[in-house]
């Protein structure tokens, strides 16, 4: 059996990985390969192409990636000539897959050079869109698996072949281990308060959100001087532009940054990157949903303890020399599980700290690059950008983008959360109840269960029936 999977950047790599791991645990003799990164190859995926770099933000730096883009299409259109495999697996990269403007995209040109070859799509693009006015799936996919529940409606209005299955990321976000462990390994002081700031995954990100939230830390630290910071970096991110990055903002930045800017460019170019011991990978260790969350019972002494805290330290200044900063590589579940709160940008690892139950501020902000782009789709933005927020329709978690995403903002939702433990706690609970949208644990296993299906003939139609 000949299966090619077809991911983009890091997030698409990880579930395209988890999906293939299910699909050979059903046909231990299928063949496997496509698109991808680290996870696809450690899922024993034959990577033909590595994608995990094709994320880009913006149409200028979407131009800027297109000449390696279309070369790698041209040779997946001779692989899959070639080859000739029984089923092509896309995952999200709508305009990969489905194609943009005049750029026919992989799905249609396989309909019409490779018609036998069945198309399962897993993880249709803007899924989490509550409402769709259109879908070319409708043509060019035999049956799709979809992470969120209103989308199997929307695209079932619309002609598809479509099942809910429920969200791969409950089956993967886990930390790698127990909060104590990893406090000891990082020199945390575990009766202080720990932010968590995640930046991104594309060297975009890094550029235009870090030095935010690394602005937003110095400002944090002055007023509450007792926090303590983990820089959570996914393995896609280049130490060099971290460096780069860091560079440019202590330049620019001023006396009230040099002290702290130094001892995070101290970290990066020290032994193994950090100056810090390198992290463990280890297997990920799936426990009960919810399990991370504090019991009924001990949310008032975790209310009780944040405010002793912060009473200690407040009022106190802080200085470049006190300064607690850990940049930590490849464990950003563990850098999760660890924090207080979190000042994430927004995506996908909203999403995951919403799973294990994290509080966070969310942001958001493009380079100048995309300034005139920005202004000419705002408005037609839905009303929350962070994905906890889309899930439960309100406003859960706080959101800063583009010009009011500044380090003063940030910093005062952070310590507003920090200072208003009960407040932090209603945003646990609000991202508990959102969760629960997203279904059970075990997702990829019934998306996998599909794709088998589909090959035997035994797929479900857009009807509800069961085909023979």
């Amino acid at each position: 059996m000949q299966i090619a999977i077809i991911t983009g950047e890091a997030s698409g790599d990880r579930v395209g990985a988890q999906l293939a791991a299910e699909i050979l645990r059903l046909r231990p003799d299928a063949e496997i390969w496509g698109t991808g990164g680290p996870f696809s190859k450690a899922a024993e995926v034959e990577v033909v192409v590595d994608s995990s770099r094709f994320g880009a933000i913006g149409m200028a730096a979407g131009l800027r990636l297109l000449p390696k883009i279309l070369r790698a299409r041209r040779f997946l259109h001779r692989e899959l000539l070639r080859r000739k495999p029984d089923l092509l697996i896309p995952v999200d990269a709508g305009a990969f897959n489905l194609g943009f403007g005049p750029i026919v995209g992989l799905c249609p040109w396989t309909r019409q050079h490779l018609p036998a070859t069945k198309i399962f799509y897993y993880f249709p693009p803007a899924s989490w869109r509550r409402t769709l006015k259109a879908t070319t799936l409708n043509t060019v996919a035999d049956a799709v698996a979809t992470p969120f529940p209103w989308n199997e409606t929307e695209l079932r209005r619309l002609g598809v072949n479509v099942r809910f299955v429920g969200h791969p990321l409950l089956d993967l976000v886990r930390p790698s281990e127990t909060t104590e462990s990893f406090a000891e390994r990082y020199g945390l002081n575990r009766d202080r308060p720990v932010v968590g700031l995640l930046p991104g995954s594309r060297a975009q990100e890094i550029a235009e959100i870090l030095p935010l939230q690394l602005e937003a830390a110095a400002i944090i630290h002055k007023r509450v001087p007792g926090v303590q910071f983990l820089v959570a970096l996914a393995p896609t991110v280049d130490r060099d532009d971290i460096v780069r990055t860091v560079e440019k903002l202590r330049e620019r930045g001023g006396a009230h940054l040099a002290d702290l800017l130094h001892r995070v460019e101290e970290r990066l170019r020290g032994e193994g990157g950090t100056g810090l011991r390198p992290q463990r990978v280890r297997p990920l260790a799936v426990t009960p949903q919810g399990a991370l969350l504090p019991p009924p019972g001990k949310q008032d002494d975790f209310a009780s303890r944040t405010r002793a805290q912060l009473a200690q330290s407040e009022g106190q200044r802080g200085d470049g020399k006190d300064f607690a900063l850990a940049i930590v590589e490849n464990a950003t579940y563990d850098v999760m599980a660890a924090s207080d709160v979190l000042l994430t940008a927004s995506g996908t690892a909203t999403l995951e700290a919403a799973i294990l139950g994290k509080p966070m501020v969310i942001l958001y902000r493009l380079s100048q690059d995309n300034w005139l782009e920005y202004q000419l789709i705002k408005n037609r933005l839905p009303e929350h950008i962070g994905l906890p927020n889309l899930l439960a329709g309100k406003r859960i978690c706080p959101e800063l983008v583009q010009d009011a995403a500044t380090p003063e903002a940030l910093a005062a939702e952070v310590i507003g959360l920090l200072l208003e433990p009960d407040r932090l706690l209603r945003m646990r609970e609000d991202l508990r109840a959102a969760v629960v949208l997203l279904g059970e644990p075990g997702g990829a296993a019934r998306a996998a269960e599909m794709a088998m299906d589909l090959l035997k003939g035994t797929g479900e139609r857009s009807d509800g029936a069961v085909g023979s």
